[in-house]
């Protein structure tokens, strides 16, 4: 792993409360302190698609999360967990991915069984669509 890498993945540590950042020239840009895939469905819609060069540096990435960090233009994704379909569609896209850990899958909330979102978007391959499902999955759990 490259000390750059690193450094990105250190911001995990030094911000113990966020759990997703944005980098844009190895400056953040955004962050959050949602969990789930909210930070980058939240960062998509109040920024759209960055024609720059972006990276997400995330605790967890599933499936759901690199969609969308794919839809938000990031070409890189550092994180310490990935799940393996959430790598294969990274790997697909050409997206430079960096992690510590591959898991077969994430786990949901409850620590039961698969994350919801991640189950939704499994079959898909498209980000645009991915993004339509994970709203329309976000909103029936609230329900």
């Amino acid at each position: 792993m490259s000390i750059i890498v690193s450094q990105q993945l250190e911001l995990l540590n030094k911000y113990p409360k966020k759990t997703c950042f944005v980098l844009l020239e190895d400056k953040i840009i955004y962050s959050s302190q949602a969990k789930g895939v909210k930070p980058l469905k939240d960062y998509y819609e109040q920024f759209g698609c960055s024609n720059k060069p972006i990276i997400v540096v995330d605790r967890i990435m599933g499936k759901g999360a690199v969609m969308l960090a794919d839809l938000i233009g990031a070409k890189e994704i550092n994180t310490p967990i990935i799940s393996q379909i959430a790598l294969e569609y990274a790997n697909a896209h050409r997206i430079n991915t960096h992690y510590i850990k591959i898991v077969p899958y994430i786990i949901n909330r409850a620590g039961d069984g698969r994350c919801p979102i991640e189950t939704a978007v499994s079959e898909i391959d498209n980000a645009k669509n991915g993004y339509d499902v994970i709203d329309m999955t976000l909103k029936s759990l609230v329900k």
